[in-house]
C-alpha cells in the first residue's frame, strides 16, 4: 500500500467541511470512449488505442485516472488523423517538455491542463524514467475518485482520429486483478480501496463532474493549497515503478 501525506495544514482545514468527504468511492465522469474497467491490470507499460469520429472543430482529449492503493504510469500519448494523414496533434505527448502550475498542481505538463474537479484525494505529477523505454510519464495516484489531464486540439468534423498511449495500472501482483472504476473491497474512503482505472474522453471540454464540492469550499481549498504548495507525499521506492 502506498504511503503518502494527502493534505496538510491550511489545505486540510479548508476542505474538512466538504472536499475531503467528497472522495468516497466516486464513480468516473460519464461519456468515456475508452474505459479499462473490467480488463486485466498490467504492471508493465502496455499500448492502448481508441478511435473516434470528430463531431467538433475543437475537441478536448482528456485522460482520467484513479489508483487507490498505489500509482499508475501513463506515457507516449498521441492523437493522429487517420482520414487526413497527420503527425501527433498533441503538444508534449511524451511529457518531456517541462511543467507549470495549473489548477493547484505545480507538476502539470506544459501544453496540458490539470483537473481535479471529481473529488480525488491527491493526484498526479510528471516523473522521469517511468514511461515506456524509460521516458517521462504522468505518474498518478488519485484516491477514491478521479483526476485528469486534458488538451484541446483542432479537429476536422467527420475525420477519424486515433488516440494512442502506453499505460501501466500497477498496484496488483495477482494476474487475475482487473481494472475497476469503483472500490469493491469495502474500503471507500482511503488508500485501502482497490479502485484502479483509466478512461479516455474526446468531447467539448472536460467531462462533467458529479457530486463535487460547493464553489465556496473549492475556492477555500485552492487558497489553502496554494499556500503550502503541491501535495507532499512519501512515495514508494521509485525503482518499483514500472518502466
Amino acid at each position: 500500500m502506498k504511503s503518502r501525506i494527502l493534505l496538510i495544514g491550511a489545505a486540510l482545514a479548508a476542505v474538512s467541511g466538504g472536499f475531503a468527504n467528497a472522495a468516497s468511492n466516486n464513480p468516473p465522469p460519464a461519456g468515456a470512449i475508452l474505459d479499462l474497467n473490467g480488463t486485466p491490470i498490467t504492471n508493465v507499460q502496455q499500448l492502448y488505442t481508441v478511435n473516434f469520429a470528430a463531431a467538433l472543430s475543437n475537441t478536448a482529449i482528456t485522460f482520467a485516472f484513479r489508483q487507490d492503493p498505489s500509482f499508475s504510469s501513463f506515457s507516449g500519448a498521441s492523437v493522429v488523423d487517420l482520414t487526413t494523414s497527420s503527425g501527433n496533434l498533441l503538444i508534449n505527448g511524451d511529457f518531456s517538455g517541462g511543467t507549470y502550475t495549473n489548477n493547484g498542481n505545480a507538476s502539470t505538463p506544459n501544453g496540458w491542463t490539470y483537473a481535479n474537479i471529481y473529488g480525488a484525494i491527491d493526484g498526479g505529477e510528471i516523473d522521469s524514467g517511468c514511461g515506456v523505454s524509460g521516458s517521462h510519464c504522468w505518474y498518478d495516484g488519485a484516491v477514491q475518485a478521479y483526476d485528469a489531464i486534458s488538451q484541446s486540439i483542432a479537429t476536422t468534423i467527420g475525420d477519424t482520429y486515433r488516440i494512442s498511449f502506453n499505460f501501466s495500472g500497477g498496484g496488483c501482483d495477482d494476474a487475475a486483478c482487473l481494472y475497476s472504476d469503483l472500490s469493491t473491497n469495502g474500503d471507500t474512503t482511503d488508500t485501502g480501496g482497490n479502485g484502479i482505472d483509466m478512461l479516455v474522453y474526446a468531447q467539448a471540454g472536460l467531462p462533467a463532474a458529479g457530486g463535487v464540492p460547493e464553489p465556496a469550499t473549492w475556492a477555500m481549498f485552492l487558497l489553502g493549497f496554494g499556500a503550502i504548495g503541491w501535495t507532499l507525499r512519501s512515495r514508494r521506492n521509485q525503482s518499483a515503478a514500472t518502466a
